[in-house]
C-alpha cells in the first residue's frame, strides 16, 4: 500500500488550527518586518511603511494580561461567551515532530507576526461570524511595533495598534499577549477584569481531560455552519517519551455513528498496531488511541471523527 505523504497527512491537523484562527491569517503579512532589506543599516520597517523598535513589556505603561495559560481551559477562562471553535498549541512541543510543519514553532511565529521574540504557546478563539483572538505567550517580555503607535485605554490597559489603522489588528501585552479586532480584545479585558462572562459551556468534557502535556488542543460546538459529529467534542495529541502518540476525543451527546465506528474499528485495531480505550459515562463518550503518529493519524481518518 502506498504511503501518504508526510505533508499529506498532516493537512488534517492544518485544517483544525485554521478553522480557529483563520480571521488572522488574512493579516499576518502585515506583521512580517522587512528584514531582508538590501541595506543593513536601514531600520526594519513593518508591512504599512512604519519603523519597527522592540519595547521590553515593562516599558509600556498601564495595566499587563497576568493570567494562567497552559492549557485550552486557561483560554477559555479569557474568552468572552459564545465561542464555536477554540484551539491552543503549546510550540515547544511542536518541535521535532510531524506538526512543526503545520502548527509551526517558536521562531516561526516570531517572524509571523514580527514581535521580535519568540511565542511558546498560542491560543486561538472563533466566534463563527468571522470574528476571533489570539493569545500569544512571550517569555521575554518584549514586542516590536511601529515608532509611532497608537494606544488605546482601555480599562486601565494599552490597546496598541499593530498597523496603525491601515488593518482592524490590536495588541495588549502581558502573560499572555492578546492580539485581535479592538472590539474582541476589549471583550477579553472585560472578561479578566470581571466585568464580562467568559465562555463556560466546555466545562463538561473538559472535565474528563487530562489537560497537561499535550501538543494541542481543540473544543468545538455543533452550529449550524458546522458538522460536528457531536453537541460538542475536545480532542487533543501528546508525544510520550518513547516516541508515540496518543490522541484523546471526548464527546458530548455523540451523534450514534460515531460509537457504531468506534465499535466496528475497535474490534480488529490491533491488527493495525492501534491500541483504544474507550469509556462511556452518562452522554459523555470518550476514545482514547495510541500508537505512532501515522498509525494514529490513520485511524482518525478510518473514523473520520
Amino acid at each position: 500500500m502506498k504511503r501518504k505523504d508526510p505533508a499529506t497527512k498532516n493537512q488534517k491537523y492544518l485544517a483544525i488550527f485554521l478553522a480557529a484562527t483563520m480571521f488572522l491569517s488574512a493579516f499576518m503579512i502585515l506583521f512580517s518586518g522587512t528584514s531582508n532589506n538590501s541595506n543593513e543599516d536601514e531600520a526594519p520597517t513593518s508591512e504599512t511603511g512604519g519603523e519597527l523598535i522592540t519595547v521590553p513589556f515593562s516599558q509600556v505603561p498601564g495595566k499587563h494580561v497576568q493570567h494562567d495559560f497552559s492549557s485550552i481551559a486557561d483560554g477559555l477562562e479569557m474568552s468572552p461567551e459564545g465561542v464555536t471553535n477554540a484551539v491552543y498549541v503549546d510550540l515547544q512541543k511542536t518541535e521535532g515532530t510531524p506538526l512543526e510543519s503545520v502548527f509551526g514553532n517558536r521562531q516561526t511565529m516570531n517572524v509571523s507576526f514580527s514581535y521580535g521574540a519568540d511565542v511558546t504557546k498560542r491560543y486561538g478563539a472563533n466566534y463563527g461570524n468571522e470574528s476571533g483572538f489570539e493569545l500569544h505567550q512571550i517569555p521575554e517580555q518584549r514586542i516590536s511595533m511601529p515608532m509611532d503607535t497608537k494606544a488605546m485605554p482601555y480599562e486601565g490597559y494599552q490597546i496598541l495598534d499593530r498597523t496603525n489603522g491601515t488593518y482592524n489588528i490590536w495588541n495588549v501585552v502581558g502573560s499572555p499577549a492578546i492580539i485581535g479586532p479592538i472590539d474582541t480584545v476589549a471583550g477579553v479585558i472585560n472578561v479578566i477584569e470581571g466585568n464580562e462572562t467568559s465562555t463556560a459551556e466546555y466545562d463538561q468534557i473538559l472535565s474528563q481531560a487530562d489537560l497537561e502535556g499535550s501538543i494541542y488542543q481543540e473544543v468545538v460546538k455543533k452550529t449550524n455552519s458546522s458538522d460536528a459529529p457531536a453537541e460538542q467534542y475536545y480532542r487533543d495529541l501528546k508525544k510520550l517519551d518513547d516516541g508515540s502518540y496518543v490522541q484523546t476525543t471526548i464527546y458530548l451527546n455523540p451523534e450514534p455513528v460515531v460509537n457504531e465506528k468506534i465499535t466496528a474499528y475497535q474490534t480488529n485495531a490491533s491488527e493495525r498496531g492501534v491500541a483504544y480505550n474507550v469509556t462511556t459515562l452518562d452522554n459523555i463518550t470518550k476514545l482514547v488511541i495510541s500508537s505512532d503518529f501515522e498509525s494514529v493519524y490513520n485511524e482518525s481518518a478510518l473514523l473520520s471523527i
